[in-house]
């Protein structure tokens, strides 16, 4: 593996930071202060967005004012369960809340089920919405509850309801990000969706092989933070 540095590779570095969704306060225990630090973190490392549970949109909102970090609402978490209504519901709060994207869960089971009008229609409506705002929808299949032949079809349904990205994970399921899907979403899509990679990205080499292999945006933790700490980066001019 390439490993990257200051000296070599800020370049690089500086690009990855640019498309990290920085999920460090995403977790079921966030606190205020968890939000307030994964937000002076991102704002310090011009990370792409800063993803939170719909309770903390106005604060991140807040927070992020003035900045080039998108307010990303999580919808549906975690396992995309919640009926098409409320889904719909939840994305005009959010938006109202200061959004600026929204990552969804589709309906797992209902993908599993081949309820292929089920979870297209779940999709579009969260898609309609948005797009009132100018507003992208990433797409999460979680992985690791499909086969090959599931994840395609999801490629599928996402595409035909107008989403932008399709996504691997959502940190919260036994799936990770893996070259082998990042390839397959990437080609199954066709330039028809971006790819957005999350789940198991600990380190920037991580986020630059995904990169590499066709994903426009990445998920990371506080490992990524830590990591550019310890390079003696202080911040992303």
């Amino acid at each position: 593996m390439i490993l990257l540095t200051k000296e070599n590779d800020l370049a690089t570095i500086r690009e990855i930071c640019s498309i990290l969704d920085y999920s460090m306060a995403l977790v079921p225990d966030a606190t205020t202060k968890l939000v307030e630090e994964a937000c002076e973190h991102a704002k310090r490392y011009k990370y792409a967005a800063v993803p939170v549970f719909p309770h903390h949109i106005k604060l991140v909102s807040k927070l992020l004012k003035g900045s080039s970090v998108a307010t990303q609402l999580t919808l549906g978490f975690p396992c995309g369960g919640t009926d098409s209504r409320v889904k719909a519901f939840e994305a005009e709060v959010g938006l109202e809340n200061g959004a600026t994207e929204i990552d969804m869960v589709l309906n797992i089971g209902r993908l599993i089920d081949k309820d292929f009008n089920y979870v297209e229609n779940d999709i579009r409506q969260v898609v309609e919405i948005a797009g009132k705002k100018n507003v992208g929808v990433k797409v999460i299949i979680e992985v690791g509850f499909l086969n090959d032949c599931q994840k395609k079809d999801a490629v599928e349904l996402i595409a035909s309801a107008g989403a932008e990205f399709v996504k691997t994970c959502t940190g919260f399921g036994p799936g990770k990000a893996t070259m082998h899907d990042i390839c397959l979403l990437q080609t199954r899509a066709n330039g028809r969706l971006k790819v957005k990679a999350s789940g198991g990205v600990l380190s920037l080499e991580d986020a630059l092989g995904f990169k590499q292999a066709g994903a426009s945006r990445i998920a990371g933790r506080l490992p990524i933070t830590e990591q550019l700490e310890s390079l003696g980066i202080k911040s992303i001019e």
